[in-house]
C-alpha cells in the first residue's frame, strides 16, 4: 500500500524549520541544507516542495501570515465588543509572551529582507492590507456601537494603530518596554479615541 503523505503538513514542517533557523541564527543562515537539517529531512525531500531559497522564504512568510490570522481570529472570537476585539487583535501582534516574541523576531527578519525582495514585499503588503482591513472594520463597528468617536476616520485610525504596533515591537523585544507598559500605552491611545 502506498504511503500517504500530507503535503500541507510537510510544507508547514518546512516553513517552521525555516522559522527556527531564522530565530536561532538569522536570515543569512537560511539555506536548503540548513533547513533540511533542521527539519530532519533530506535536501531532496525539501526540494520536492521548494526548489530555491526564495521559494522557501516565501513559504515561511506565508506560514507566518496564516499563524497571525489564526491567532487574531482566536482572540477575536473570545471578545464581545468591537473595541475589545480591536484591543485584543493589536495585543496579539505584539511580543508580550514567549510565543509572540518568537514570532516577532522572525517577523522583524522578514521586514528587513522584504526591503530587497519584491516577492517578500508583495507578501508583506498583502498581510498588512488584511490586518488593516480587520482593524478598520473593528474601528467602524466600535463607532457604530458608540464605543469610539463618530468623527474618526476609521482607515486612518487603523493605520495609526498598526504603525503603533509595528513601531513598538523592537523596543519591546530589546526590553525597553514591558508587556504591562505596552498594554498601558495601547489603552491610553484607545482612550483618546473613545466617544464622549
Amino acid at each position: 500500500m502506498p504511503k500517504i503523505v500530507d503535503h500541507d503538513a510537510r510544507r508547514r514542517h518546512i516553513a517552521e524549520a525555516v522559522h527556527r533557523v531564522i530565530h536561532a541564527r538569522g536570515m543569512e543562515s537560511v539555506s536548503l541544507r540548513e533547513v533540511a537539517a533542521e527539519a530532519g529531512m533530506s535536501m531532496g525531500a525539501v526540494q520536492y516542495y521548494v526548489t530555491t531559497k526564495d521559494q522557501m522564504l516565501l513559504l515561511a512568510l506565508e506560514r507566518i501570515a496564516i499563524w497571525i490570522g489564526e491567532r487574531v481570529a482566536a482572540v477575536a472570537a473570545d471578545r464581545t465588543t468591537p473595541l475589545d476585539v480591536l484591543r485584543a487583535a493589536i495585543l496579539e501582534l505584539l511580543p508580550l509572551d514567549e510565543e509572540r516574541r518568537y514570532l516577532n523576531r522572525i517577523g522583524l527578519a522578514f521586514q528587513a529582507s522584504s526591503v530587497v525582495s519584491e516577492d517578500q514585499a508583495a507578501a508583506m503588503r498583502a498581510g498588512y492590507a488584511a490586518l488593516l482591513a480587520l482593524l478598520t472594520d473593528q474601528i467602524s463597528a466600535a463607532q457604530s456601537a458608540g464605543q469610539l468617536a463618530a468623527h474618526l476616520e476609521a482607515a486612518k485610525e487603523a493605520s495609526l494603530l498598526y504603525a503603533f504596533a509595528l513601531g513598538i515591537v523592537n523596543p519591546t523585544l530589546v526590553g525597553h518596554y514591558t508587556p504591562d507598559d505596552v498594554a498601558a500605552l495601547l489603552d491610553h491611545h484607545l482612550s483618546r479615541l473613545r466617544a464622549e
